[in-house]
Formats: C-alpha cells, sequence, structure tokens
C-alpha cells in the first residue's frame, strides 16, 4: 500500500468519525432541548448543553487519537514491506539510470544545447539543403552579400549545395562560401557533387574515373586530392563516391562512375573514398541506395533486383561503408515494387529507409533524398506532399525542392494537423546536427 493511499484512508476515517459524532450531538442537543422545556429551566438545560460538548469534545479527540495510531501502524508497516520487496528494483533502477546518464557524450550535450534554443521554426529550416537560387531568388547566385545574408536570416535552412555555375575562380568560391558560413544563424552544410573522374569542376584536378582505379591506395589518393581542395573552400560535404555496381550491360548513366560489377571488389574502394574524404572533415554521402546498377533507364527507374540479389551485390558495398562509419547516404527515387510493394519511390518510402537501411543495414547517420526537383517525383508528388512522405519514411535531409518554400510550409501544415509530430522532426536533427559538430570538440579533447 502507498503512503498516498494510506492518507486517503486516514482521512476517510476521520471524516466518518467527525460525521458520527456531530450527529450523536445533534441528536443530543435536540433532546435536551425538548427535555429542558418540559423539566428543567432554561439555565439548567445550557448547563447540560455545556456538559455534553465537553463530552464530545474528548470523545472527538480520543477517536482521533486512535485512528492516528491505527494509520501509522499500517503505514510503518507498508513501508517495512514495500522497502524489502522495492530495495532490489531501485537499485536495479539506479544501475540504468546512471548507465545511461554515463552513455551522454560531451557532443551529445552540444547538440541537445543547440536544439533546445531553436524555434520549430527553424528545426524545420534545417532540415532542408537547397539551391542558393532558391532562397535568395537570384538567377546566378556567384557572391554572398546582403542578399544571401538576408535570406539566411529569414530562412534558416540546414545548409546549401553548389553547382559548377556558382564557381567563377578559387578566390571567388572560397570568398562567397566563407561568407555564406558567416552569414548563418546555424552551422550549415556547404555542399557539392564531385565524384573522381570529373574534370575541371570547382578547380578540382581531373582524376582517373572510378571504372579505372582498382586499388584502395589509387582510390584514397584521388579523393583525397578531390577532399583537399574542397576542405579549402570550406566546403564539408560531397555528394560522393557512387556506391552502385554496374555491368556493362547495366544502366548507363553509371557506366565509367562505379568501382565495377563486383560488389566483393567495389566495396573496400568505396570505403577508401569515403575515408579519403572524412580524413579531411568532408562528410561522404554515398549514391544511390539501395543501388541504381539495374535499372534500364529507357525503361523507367524501376530496381529489377530482388532484396536477396541486392543483399548479394549491392548490399555489400553500403555495408562496409557503413561499419566504417560513413556519415550519410542518399536514397534514389527509383521504385523497387517488389521489395516495397507498390510503385513508391524508395526516397519516400519507409520500407526501404526505416525496414532495411536503418533496421536491416544498422545505419544510425543521415539519410539524404535524391533531388526533391526531380522529374520522377514532381510528376507524381506536390512539393509539399514529396517533402512530408520523405519525412514520415525517415529521411533527414531533404535535397533541394522544386519550391523550397511550398516544401517547407508542407512540413509546418503537416505538423499542425499531426500528420507529422515534432519529435519526429527532433530525431532529424539530432542526427544532423552530431554530424555537423562531429569535430566540434577535437581541439578541446
Amino acid at each position: 500500500m502507498k503512503k498516498e493511499d494510506l492518507t486517503s484512508r486516514e482521512k476517510r476515517r476521520r471524516r466518518r468519525i467527525r460525521n458520527q459524532v456531530i450527529a450523536y450531538i445533534v441528536l443530543v442537543l435536540l433532546i435536551i432541548l425538548v427535555g429542558s422545556g418540559i423539566f428543567f429551566s432554561i439555565k439548567a438545560a445550557v448547563n447540560a448543553v455545556e456538559s455534553y460538548k465537553q463530552e464530545i469534545s474528548d470523545a472527538l479527540t480520543e477517536a482521533e487519537s486512535k485512528a492516528t495510531q491505527e494509520s501509522e501502524a499500517i503505514e510503518t508497516s507498508s513501508e517495512t514491506v514495500t522497502q524489502e520487496i522495492s530495495t532490489e528494483e531501485m537499485t536495479q533502477q539506479e544501475q540504468v539510470t546512471e548507465s545511461a546518464e554515463s552513455e551522454v557524450t560531451p557532443l551529445d550535450e552540444l547538440v541537445n544545447a543547440l536544439l533546445q534554443e531553436m524555434t520549430l521554426e527553424e528545426k524545420v529550416a534545417g532540415l532542408f539543403v537547397v539551391a542558393p537560387e532558391s532562397i535568395t531568388g537570384v538567377g546566378k547566385v556567384v557572391q554572398a552579400g546582403e542578399g544571401t545574408k538576408k535570406a539566411l536570416e529569414e530562412n534558416p535552412v540546414g545548409g546549401m549545395i553548389y553547382t559548377e555555375r556558382n564557381y567563377k575562380s578559387d578566390e571567388q568560391f572560397l570568398e562567397m562560401l566563407t561568407n555564406s558560413r558567416a552569414y548563418a544563424k546555424y552551422p550549415m552544410f556547404l555542399a557539392v557533387w564531385q565524384e573522381c573522374g570529373a574534370s575541371g569542376k570547382f578547380g578540382v584536378f581531373e582524376t582517373a574515373k572510378a571504372s579505372e582505379l582498382k586499388e584502395s591506395d589509387a582510390v584514397k589518393e584521388a579523393y583525397g586530392q578531390i577532399a583537399d581542395k574542397l576542405a579549402g573552400y570550406g566546403v564539408n560535404m560531397n555528394i560522393a563516391p557512387v556506391a552502385d555496381v554496374v555491368s556493362e550491360e547495366g544502366n548507363s548513366s553509371l557506366q565509367g562512375r562505379t568501382f565495377g560489377s563486383d560488389a566483393a571488389t567495389a566495396a573496400p574502394l568505396v570505403k577508401a573514398a569515403v575515408e579519403a574524404l572524412q580524413e579531411k572533415e568532408v562528410s561522404a554521402v554515398l549514391t544511390k541506395f539501395p543501388g541504381e546498377g539495374s535499372i534500364d533507364v529507357s525503361q523507367g527507374m524501376k530496381i529489377t533486383k530482388s532484396l536477396e540479389e541486392l543483399k548479394n551485390s549491392e548490399f555489400l558495398t553500403y555495408q562496409m561503408a557503413i561499419e566504417n562509419g560513413v556519415d550519410c547516404i542518399m536514397i534514389s527515387h527509383a521504385t523497387a515494387p517488389e521489395i516495397i510493394g507498390d510503385e513508391t519511390p524508395c526516397s519516400l518510402s519507409g520500407v526501404m529507409i526505416q525496414d532495411i537501411l536503418r533496421d536491416t543495414l544498422g545505419f544510425k547517420g543521415v539519410v539524404m533524398t535524391d533531388m526533391l526537383n526531380d522529374k520522377n517525383i514532381t510528376a507524381k508528388y506536390s512539393e509539399a506532399e514529396a517533402a512530408v512522405a520523405a519525412v514520415l519514411a525517415g529521411a533527414d535531409i531533404l535535397l533541394v525542392p522544386n519550391d523550397y518554400f511550398k516544401a517547407y510550409e508542407g512540413i509546418m501544415q503537416a505538423i499542425a494537423d499531426g500528420t507529422i509530430t515534432e519529435e519526429r522532426i527532433q530525431e532529424s536533427l539530432v542526427r544532423i546536427y552530431r554530424l555537423k559538430y562531429k569535430h566540434a570538440l577535437d581541439e578541446v579533447e
């Protein structure tokens, strides 16, 4: 029996005793008053009433004293039994609590402190990585001035992704990114899409194509050169390497961009590329889960491999990268009806993101959609519909929606009507900011 229950029981007993005594008083007074009118004088009646009042007061005090003693005896007995029963349970609970508290790292504390200061609107904006043109309204952004400053104040997006058109020279690109970072209220991803083998983009020296690289050292050297150049600008995210495998008859858009057609051979090369980037504090983004190698582009964006086939091919490359700490994985817009059960794009599918990538492969990092302005999405979904579906499926970063403002408002409305919870937004923000602050405490430690 709980202490609160004993207190309630004592109160009820006391009320019962008081009620009984009051009724007794009323009855006795009536008898006395009637009797006094017949047999006694008024003075005698008053004396009798005073006598009875004293007797009732003494009786009430005695009754309350007994009730208190009984309750205290029961409470003491109950506490003793409860203490004996729960001692072991409390010890276990304390051990669990201490263990949980001991697992909170300085990085967790840093992230939690930041998120507590953010408004819901800022958190939702933080899910998006957009082209700089989409929030500034400028047709081609090649500098970051007052327009960019105002845009970032009004739209504290999680990051911006730059393409070749944003690059004019090393000096110009460095200044633009430096200013953009300074204008942002919160840390941003400054991202590019730079695979090995691409020539001239962002001033990066041309390297061999992925299909031409056969050794891990050669891959590390190629992606090391890319990482050095990008990190020099302040770029902290690169959407590379390609983790797919493709045969000569496979997806034509991937020819030359993958590390071959054999997953067992490609896996350590993908791992080497990830290491080369992330050693320079440039987050690698593997593309594109669950694997587009089997797609016949002319027949539409449909993955023809079964789940079992993927487990024995592409998943081997993803699994090795996951085990070695890849920061981010991009989800394809391709459909996989044999796996998902319908024509939902993988990027909007909880089966693909939560059930397979997170639960089966154990990925705990940041999940990014492919570009949401892709025709495979815009042909079927509005900006709001795609953004909401991606969040519900488990995506963390929403990459380049066709209209950022419509996508943002779609998420806000979904939260308002209960379709998306604030806790779901918080989950993604924790993963995103753990990555953004991944190296923040290096010097302190």
